[in-house]
């Protein structure tokens, strides 16, 4: 009876606790998406290259890297302090001018990175061992925010520019600052719950953290120069470009809903390999074919490819970690991905006068994560799925 009455309690208590998490996490989806969809905005206005555009991307991506080491341990003070620093940074960028751009994009990024970081250590504690399911949910909000952000920017950029994206941001951040004061942190578990040597331990962090530096370098280069790159074959306007990419998310959003169910009967290690290959020849599909058709075809498989990747890889990571607070750490080098690899789209592009050779980072990067994934081995595969859903 009492053992059923603690279950019921803790049921409660997790239910609430995702009733915030998940408003708040798709938050950060809109304010991680919504930077590509208004650079046909923002790039006139500050006069930038693909160079330059590139390189406030990589400023933005490399803040979210740092703000994911400023998480500590107690996750909920963090969600709420971070959410109000987010208010103030997009303050900061719908007030600012050229000589001040980076540095507020590179506060932006940290402030967003905060959040963002300390919504999936809070999953990882409650969780643990059965966070594979939870995580692919959670980051389903997110995809919503992030499948929300091109259309919020194609209707703003219709008759504002993106100061008004940004002060709407600003807002909403300060709502989702007073949510998380509802959150309690969860109790940390012993360092020592999970047996073994530190180095060993180390080499699996690194590991984790090279597999998603390029998966989120992935997700963020598409998800920032696909606007630009519409744009640019499709001679669209700027509000089209920006609601165009929209097709990526919403592959990205219906895959998230749809691997969440299927994670509770397919084995996620082949769901896995699975994605990361269709994400291959989607990558190349995208930059090979011409024709605006077979651009938004390609979007859509994209999307769909790439949705279940990072949550799977975090799941895995938290069923092995001898401490959630070790994914910090994974979550840094992932966010230093994500600014690198857009940095070198943009690189590229402006060296050779071609956008479509610098998205040629998308597939290169994915071929990288296939090669790697057999040096996880077997011994890190997930549970049963007869297992999961008796313990869910």
């Amino acid at each position: 009876m009492a053992m059923g009455g603690r279950g019921t309690l803790f049921r409660r208590s997790t239910g609430r606790t995702l009733a915030v998490l998940h408003p708040v996490f798709a938050l950060t989806g809109i304010c991680h998406s919504i930077g590509g969809p208004l650079l046909p905005s923002l790039a006139p206005t500050f006069q930038l290259n693909d160079s330059q555009a590139g390189f406030l991307l990589f400023a933005y991506f490399a803040g979210t890297s740092l703000g994911a080491l400023l998480c500590g341990r107690r996750h909920a003070r963090t969600l709420t302090l971070g959410f109000l620093a987010l208010a103030g940074a997009a303050v900061m960028i719908a007030a600012t001018n050229r000589v001040f751009l980076y540095p507020v994009f590179l506060l932006f990024g940290i402030c967003v990175g905060v959040p963002m970081t300390a919504v999936s250590m809070h999953a990882g504690r409650i969780f643990g061992a059965r966070s594979a399911a939870p995580l692919t949910l959670l980051n389903f909000s997110w995809s919503g925010g992030a499948l929300l952000a091109p259309l919020l920017a194609a209707r703003l950029l219709v008759n504002h520019t993106f100061r008004a994206a940004y002060g709407t941001l600003a807002c909403a951040s300060l709502l989702a600052a007073a949510a998380c004061l509802q959150l309690e942190d969860a109790p940390a578990p012993e360092p020592d719950a999970v047996p073994g040597p530190r180095t060993v331990n180390l080499r699996f962090v690194a590991l984790f953290a090279f597999l998603t530096f390029l998966e989120v370098g992935v997700e963020n280069t598409t998800a920032s120069w696909l606007a630009t790159y519409v744009l640019r074959t499709a001679g669209a306007a700027a509000t089209w470009a920006a609601a165009a990419s929209s097709f990526y998310w919403c592959g990205f959003l219906a895959s998230r809903g749809v691997s969440s169910l299927l994670l509770l009967r397919v084995d996620a290690t082949r769901m896995l390999r699975g994605a990361v290959l269709v994400g291959i020849l989607a990558g190349v599909a995208l930059v090979a074919m011409p024709g605006s058709s077979f651009h938004v075809v390609a979007m859509v498989v994209l999307g769909a490819a790439l949705a279940p990747v990072f949550p799977l890889l975090l799941a895995r990571f938290f069923a092995q970690a001898r401490d959630s607070s070790d994914s910090r750490w994974v979550l840094s080098v992932c966010g230093f991905g994500g600014s690198v690899l857009p940095w070198v789209a943009g690189a590229v592009s402006a060296g050779t006068g071609s956008l479509r050779l610098g998205l040629m980072v998308i597939p290169a990067a994915l071929l990288l994560i296939i090669c790697t994934l057999p040096l996880i081995g077997a011994r890190h595969s997930e549970e049963p799925a007869d297992r999961r859903r008796v313990d869910s």
